[in-house]
């Protein structure tokens, strides 16, 4: 019986094959920025049609606490010089049960192997936070793209992963001012306080999406940090599109809101909306919706867009189809068991 490789195998013939042919890998560092982001929006206008990527951002990406571009990255150089290629590997949360593997190649230089090297090696990396976690837990990394992008789900399946949720993009283009929003009994709604409401917001958003699949219970003070980095320094913080919900002391629900989306300046976009358990099932989330639809109406912006997992039990999909917003596309997230074990994430 044949010998099965190693992701680490597959990973060194991969990179070796490129080398071969006059290709360059190494860690990605501070320098390559500039030059990094040019090729993801590069690859984004193929995508998408629009840059989504901006240097400053993503010089913030490569900031949050727990990632190593020394240990978590490479580059691939072509023969010419031209940065063609870079993955990371996101094990920051404790425990890393799931590291997200994150890859683009450059517009002119895909089939040629570059991105199964690059897949291969996120995928001998990510078996490092084997270190970290127990014995008996599993450990699978995962991936995402959209469903349409078929060069990319024809090489995560080629590597062996497979499709394990679906979401949507979802959007809503108003013509008409949204209707008010009709809040349940004892609600009141405010805007951030920052940086004082920062910790009660974590806490209520933790909370709320507990239940949700793929939560994982970590380290709280690394999760807070890291909530903290992606919110006030990754994303552009505008207090008055976070908007808290109420009851006494306590928030209820909240959305954490853009003033635009990363692929369209002219849509806003909602990258939080929840409400805790015990004030689901009373209209607060469309209420929520509806404040925030007015909100961006009053700053001159039509449409909408959030992402939505299409499986959500707690009925996201059909609420957010009631409040009049459609599909705008479908992402798939995939995933491979390196190690099996206890599933630490939520499988419902």
């Amino acid at each position: 019986m044949p010998k099965t490789e190693s992701n680490a195998e597959v990973a060194d013939r991969a990179m070796a094959a490129l080398r071969a042919a006059g290709y360059q890998t190494r860690p990605a560092n501070f320098e390559d920025l500039p030059e990094a982001v040019e090729m993801f929006n590069a690859a984004e206008r193929e995508l998408h049609g629009k840059d989504t990527f901006t240097l400053e951002r993503y010089e913030q990406e490569w900031r949050i606490p727990g990632l190593n571009l020394e240990t978590d990255t490479r580059v691939i150089f072509a023969p010419n010089g031209a940065l063609v290629g870079l993955v990371e590997v996101w094990d920051v949360l404790n425990p890393p049960v799931h590291p997200w593997l994150w890859a683009r190649v450059g517009p002119g230089y895909q089939n040629q192997g570059i991105g199964s090297a690059l897949m291969a090696w996120a995928l001998a990396r990510a078996r490092a936070a084997e270190e970290r976690l127990e014995p008996d837990v599993r450990l699978a990394p995962r991936a995402g793209t959209i469903t349409s992008h078929l060069q990319s789900t024809t090489l995560f399946e080629d590597l062996g992963m497979a499709p394990v949720r679906y979401g949507w993009t979802m959007m809503i283009e108003m013509v008409l001012p949204p209707p008010a929003p009709h809040w349940p009994t004892n609600i009141r709604v405010r805007t951030h306080n920052h940086p004082k409401d920062a910790e009660a917001v974590f806490r209520a958003q933790d909370e709320a999406f507990r239940d949700h699949w793929g939560y994982v219970d970590g380290n709280y003070d690394e999760d807070f940090a890291q909530w903290q980095h992606a919110f006030f320094k990754i994303h552009e913080l505008d207090p008055e599109l976070w908007f808290l919900a109420e009851d006494g002391d306590e928030i209820a629900g909240l959305a954490i809101c853009f003033p635009h989306a990363d692929e369209d300046p002219e849509m806003g976009w909602v990258e939080i909306l929840c409400v805790r358990k015990p004030w689901r099932q009373k209209g607060l989330g469309l209420a929520l919706l509806h404040h925030t639809f007015g909100a961006y109406y009053s700053r001159g912006l039509r449409r909408v867009g959030l992402d939505v997992d299409t499986q959500n039990l707690s009925g996201a999909t059909r609420l957010y189809q009631k409040a009049g917003m459609h599909v705008h596309r479908e992402h798939v997230t995939y995933e491979i068991e390196l190690r099996p074990g206890k599933e630490l994430g939520k499988t419902g």
